[in-house]
């Protein structure tokens, strides 16, 4: 797969196949316009930022499995994308509540009830 990146060097071979200049001369230049549109697809391809990880959870709506204190700052379990996470929120929830990830703090997210 990596040689393709060498197209344009490989392409200097159409000058020793014994075609005529007239040939060799614009097969080459295609070679070297097609190369120039693969390098820039795979720079915006590789420039292009994606997001992994927890950070990607924030923004996303996790339901309530279970309540583990129920105060002003309440600690819950929610289950995001089939995996169990443990969050805190000043809004008091319930057990099958929806709710919004806000931030994060560690391995601690903190949610608000969505409305």
């Amino acid at each position: 797969m990596h040689y393709l990146l060498l197209l344009p060097l490989l392409g200097i071979a159409v000058f020793f196949i014994g075609l005529p200049l007239g040939v060799s001369i614009p097969l080459y230049i295609l070679i070297l316009i097609i190369s120039g549109l693969m390098y820039w697809v795979i720079y915006r391809a590789m420039k292009k930022k994606t997001e992994s990880g927890v950070e990607a959870l924030v923004g996303t709506e996790a339901r309530v499995v279970s309540v583990l204190e129920a105060n002003e700052d309440a600690q819950y379990l929610i289950k995001i994308r089939g995996e169990i996470w443990k969050a805190k929120s000043s809004d008091l929830l319930i057990q099958g509540d929806i709710a919004k990830i806000t931030s994060i703090d560690g391995l601690t997210l903190s949610i608000r009830k969505t409305k």
